[in-house]
């Protein structure tokens, strides 16, 4: 018959229900056909068993209570299993396990001394203890063995990593568990089978690596050609990154041998590594699943390739790494200098993980362990001594770094995966210190400072796994245009959902507080959480809070008028934020600090975009870029930049003194607090300023020219309600302007000019016919004239003012900026 082998770890045996929960899938398997166990120690037992070693080693009477906790948690599962005289029967035996323990460690707190023997041996307590007490739980309900790997699974004396003698250990184990599993449903036994532990030829217990557990199973499941062996784990299979780092990610169905073992040997811990390979010789599929939602369908591990989820399958990662690299010229084309290298770690038992050397010979660099990184460094020196000492090569070590790898079965073959994978990596500013790819194509390998992995990989997994682009934003300026945004992308969060954008909002900020939320804010109450926030809010705490939550795409959407928020975009954009911003400062900046952010910005690859700077949600900076973009020359610009001295001009009749006209617009908030900040024209010389950068023109605000509405006695001082009686005296002045322009035909607006490299913001007439005389209300208007249109200027006109226009046009940029970043 079909024979199955089950393994459940330490967590999934954690706790006596769990130990029940295991005992109903093992039974259920049983019944069905003939079913092998192999069980872990209970979780966080091996670690507490050495530990026990350690403090008797060093006499410290501690070990006695750490043992004594042991035994306490083993008696207790016992007794919560087991009823009358299989309790009683289980305790014994436990106790006699307990008793050689202690033993043990007594022998250890004597000598002082606690070889790896004698660690192997302490270790082993664990798993002989849960098989115990598991096989006496099924033993209840069917027949079931407690099997000591000991007796079947031979190994050499390499104690702690102890390699099996397959030959031997396949024969023992057929031997010792055929008569077990030979019969009817009825008389076949339950193997329960210690993982982890084997044993030397003349009965010195080994262990076979931490997780070995996962090997004893492939190893017992190949001896016995069982149909599949099957990993029962705490989680639902092999997913396609760590969870703790990667949020979004999935359980993978399927994967190879050859997957599984490349994100294994990678630091993909669902997977004891060396399980692969008695399961390959024998071709047997490893199925992962999990004891805690035992119908979730988990991971088949097979020869069958499948490419459903793309061209990679997993990512993951080995942290704590050191990158060695040895240089110089006396290496080239100097055969042996590799054996030399390699043999030398070896001879020190140095692991080297990944090997990167240059074409020219002139460079190799390998990674290893931290542990191991002082051991290899030793070795090299003593090596390659004689070349350090004449300065013919140099040898430098870069430890906190992190190997990530990209493993898929679909990369064969497939152009551009490993292009991919350094585009996504350049454009988040993630530097890499070494590469290696395998001839198989099948793992591109790199590596990176430990500070950059979890945003490495999560960069890495959208690019190649996710179906929506994802953008985080920050806004900071919660009034009237940041709360209208706010509602706006609430309101259209499903439609770009739909569309492949989830777009979320982690942070808002106002003058006094902020709130972060990595996984995105509840849109519905954002003021409550922004209100009930203990996070005092400056532009360096925000950075400071939004800087580790290490978000693949980010945004800082500045909808304030601060100065103090633009001096910060610098540390913005350096812990990797784009900027969308109707702040007109940043753009205003003089022309040194400009072109350094601007710079900054190009180095980083980041993007600044302030489409509603200039005519609130009118596609005006957009309509000049794409002229300028598309080869065409701007001849001339010329416009009604500013929403307030619009509705001025186009209401100022005559009727009412201009003075009376101001107060009214004041007190309906069409201006500024500060009226002055609207007459001076200075509004519209910093949109002219923005306007001309935009072209390429280098151009500071001194260079143009403005017609201040203000006369010069009041230009200064503190503003208040007295500031409209003094205006009153200089309405003569304005109103002869309005009659001279009547007398003439026209009419008065306010307009910015730019035209051969210069410009100028000043109160002109305009016949009846021009379209700025056609303007109503706030309007803005502004015309193009390019050598594309040259006899009719083209045009863009409407509100230029207004929470909800200017919203939109952040809105506008938001959906650029989206479209801007890769899938």
């Amino acid at each position: 018959m079909p024979m199955k082998t089950l393994k459940f770890g330490g967590s999934s045996l954690a706790t006596p229900e769990r130990v029940a929960s295991v005992g109903r899938i093992v039974l259920d398997s049983a019944r069905q056909q003939p079913t092998i166990l192999v069980v872990s120690a209970f979780g966080g037992i091996t670690n507490g068993l050495l530990e026990c070693a350690h403090l008797a080693e060093r006499a410290d009477t501690a070990y006695r209570r750490k043992c004594r906790k042991i035994a306490d948690r083993h008696r207790a599962v016992a007794a919560a299993l087991l009823p009358g005289r299989g309790r009683r029967e289980t305790t014994a035996a436990v106790n006699g396990l307990l008793t050689e323990l202690d033993d043990v460690l007594h022998g250890i707190a004597l000598l002082r001394h606690a070889p790896l023997r004698t660690l192997d041996l302490v270790g082993s307590f664990g798993e002989r203890l849960s098989a115990t007490i598991v096989a006496a739980f099924l033993q209840r309900f069917h027949p079931a063995r407690f099997a000591d790997a000991r007796k079947f699974i031979v190994t050499d004396g390499q104690f702690t990593k102890a390699n099996v003698d397959f030959e031997r250990t396949n024969r023992a184990t057929r031997r010792y568990l055929t008569p077990l599993l030979d019969g009817k449903r009825a008389k076949r036994s339950i193997p329960v089978v210690t993982g982890f532990i084997g044993a030397t030829e003349d009965g010195q217990t080994t262990t076979i690596g931490r997780n070995g557990s996962d090997y004893t199973a492939a190893i017992v499941g190949a001896a016995m050609s069982s149909s599949v062996v099957e990993i029962w784990t705490d989680v639902d299979g092999v997913l396609s990154a760590d969870p703790r780092s990667v949020s979004s990610a999935f359980v993978l169905p399927h994967m190879t041998y050859e997957e599984a073992m490349e994100l294994s040997y990678f630091g993909a811990n669902v997977l004891h590594s060396a399980a692969i390979a008695p399961a390959v010789a024998k071709r047997i599929p490893i199925h992962i699943k999990n004891t805690l939602n035992p119908t979730a369908p988990g991971t088949v591990i097979s020869r069958r390739a499948d490419t459903s989820t793309g061209v990679a399958k997993g990512i993951t990662s080995i942290d704590d790494i050191t990158l060695v690299t040895l240089r110089g010229l006396s290496m080239v084309g100097v055969p042996g200098t590799a054996e030399r290298l390699f043999r030398t770690l070896a001879s020190r038992r140095v692991n080297v993980i990944l090997i990167s050397q240059a074409s020219s010979e002139h460079t190799i660099c390998f990674a290893v362990s931290r542990d191991d990184a002082s051991e290899a460094i030793r070795g090299v020196q003593h090596e390659f001594r004689l070349e350090l000492q004449h300065k013919l090569t140099t040898l430098e070590s870069k430890p906190h770094q992190t190997i990530v790898a990209v493993v898929g079965e679909g990369m064969r073959g497939t152009p551009g995966v490993s292009g991919r994978i350094f585009n996504t990596l350049g454009r988040h500013n993630i530097n890499i210190s070494a590469i290696a790819q395998g001839a198989s194509e099948r793992n591109v390998s790199f590596v990176i400072d430990s500070a950059a992995q979890i945003r490495a990989l999560n960069v890495i997994h959208q690019s190649f796994f996710e179906p929506h682009t994802r953008l985080a934003l920050v806004i900071v300026g919660v009034g009237n245009i940041g709360g209208a945004l706010l509602q706006q992308l609430h309101k259209q969060r499903r439609y770009l959902f739909d569309r492949g954008f989830d777009v979320r909002v982690v942070a808002v900020a106002n003058s006094r507080r902020f709130a972060v939320a990595s996984e995105g804010l509840n849109l519905a109450g954002w003021r409550a959480t922004l209100d009930a926030s203990p996070h005092r809010m400056t532009p360096d705490a925000l950075v400071r809070a939004i800087r580790p939550l290490d978000l693949t795409n980010v945004a800082l959407v500045d909808c304030t008028a601060e100065v103090a928020v633009v001096d910060a975009y610098t540390a913005f954009v350096e812990a990797g934020l784009h900027i969308i911003t109707p702040n007109k400062h940043a753009n205003v900046l003089p022309w040194t600090r400009y072109a350094e952010l601007m710079a900054l910005l190009q180095t980083r690859q980041r993007h600044f975009l302030c489409e509603a700077n200039v005519g609130a949600g009118l596609p005006i900076l957009s309509t000049l870029k794409d002229l300028v973009a598309s080869g065409d020359v701007v001849n001339k610009v010329e416009g009604i930049l500013s929403g307030t001295l619009s509705y001025l001009f186009n209401h100022f009749d005559g009727s009412r003194p201009f003075s009376d006209l101001v107060r009214s617009a004041h007190e309906l908030g069409y201006t500024e607090p500060d009226p002055r900040e609207d007459l001076s024209g200075q509004d519209v010389a910093r949109k002219l300023l923005i306007l001309a950068r935009q072209m390429g023109l280098r151009m500071d605000i001194e260079d143009i020219r403005v017609e201040s509405l203000v006369p010069r006695t009041l230009a200064k001082g503190a503003f208040s309600a007295r500031f409209f009686e003094a205006f009153a005296a200089h309405d003569t002045n304005i109103g002869r302007r309005l009659a001279d322009a009547r007398a003439r035909k026209k009419v008065l607006r306010y307009v910015g000019t730019l035209q051969a490299g210069r410009a100028r913001a000043a109160l002109q007439e305009f016949a009846e016919d021009h379209p700025f005389a056609a303007t109503k209300g706030s309007d803005n208007v502004i015309a193009f004239t390019t050598d594309r249109y040259k006899g009719t200027p083209l045009v863009v006109q409407g509100p230029g003012a207004g929470a909800d226009v200017t919203a939109m046009g952040i809105f506008s940029d938001v959906l650029k900026l989206v479209h801007y970043l890769p899938r």
